[in-house]
């Protein structure tokens, strides 16, 4: 594949560069923050600079990946329009507005959305909407744990919201959401799901899920040892996204 790789200087961007490497692919272009990063591929600092990086290409690009920043979504999105480039889309916090952005591109181009390119987490949805659907109306409480590094700027992580998703959709019902917890009140109403996120040193990623009632507990955990899984997991998005004839919206779970 021929890849365009928005957010080439940031922390997945060298990796990303290094796996596709790994798997015959190669990122062609990049669009990132400041010129001062030198790679080993054409970079842009805006859209409009990266319009004309493409059109001075040998290659010609097949796939975007996007590990930057919400603030470039609508940018992002018109350009990948323009190019009439699928999607790659694995930067997370955006708005419902953008989301919305989203929704509307997706119907020029193929767009694979999701919060975490973990193989592994996108399993851990699918089990846990199992889980709720058979526990919770059982009585058990169903609480959400994530923990990252000190710099990751969105609270809870979108995947903790992906894994609430599939908790509700198991549910059949909207959960009342509680985040955190402090102060004294009424007992926990069975209907809430607690999203709890912590922050510190360079932990990479861990989510758990906690089903529990008076008698036991039962707990799901992902841990993401590196970043590496993500560049393999977006690398899978991309390739999958290529082959799609059809514009429109993709999930990590349509990859398997």
């Amino acid at each position: 594949m021929n890849i365009i790789l928005i957010g080439s200087d940031g922390a997945m961007g060298k990796v990303v560069t290094d796996i596709s490497k790994e798997l015959g692919h190669q990122v062609i272009a990049g669009l990132q923050s400041t010129e001062e990063t030198e790679q080993p591929f054409p970079i842009a600092t805006n859209f409009d600079d990266l319009t004309q990086v493409v059109e001075g290409l040998d290659l010609k690009p097949e796939v975007m990946i996007d590990f930057s920043t919400p603030q470039l979504t609508e940018e992002l999105l018109a350009f990948a329009v323009a190019q009439k480039l699928p999607l790659m889309l694995a930067t997370t916090g955006q708005n419902e507005e953008q989301e919305q952005v989203i929704q509307e591109a997706s119907k020029s181009v193929a767009i694979l959305d999701t919060h975490n390119t973990s193989i592994g987490v996108n399993v851990m949805q699918e089990v846990s909407k199992h889980l709720s659907k058979v526990l919770y109306p059982l009585g058990y409480d169903i609480e959400i744990i994530e923990k990252h590094h000190r710099y990751k700027k969105d609270a809870p992580s979108g995947t903790a919201k992906m894994l609430l998703d599939s908790v509700e959709e198991g549910m059949s019902e909207s959960a009342t959401k509680v985040y955190g917890r402090e102060g004294i009140g009424e007992a926990r109403e069975h209907q809430e799901v607690g999203l709890h996120a912590i922050r510190g040193g360079d932990i990479v990623g861990e989510h758990t899920i906690i089903f529990a009632n008076n008698q036991e507990t039962l707990e799901i955990t992902h841990r993401a040892g590196s970043k590496e899984l993500f560049a393999r997991g977006a690398m899978a998005g991309a390739e999958f996204l290529i082959n799609q004839a059809e514009p429109g919206i993709y999930s990590m779970n349509d990859i398997f």
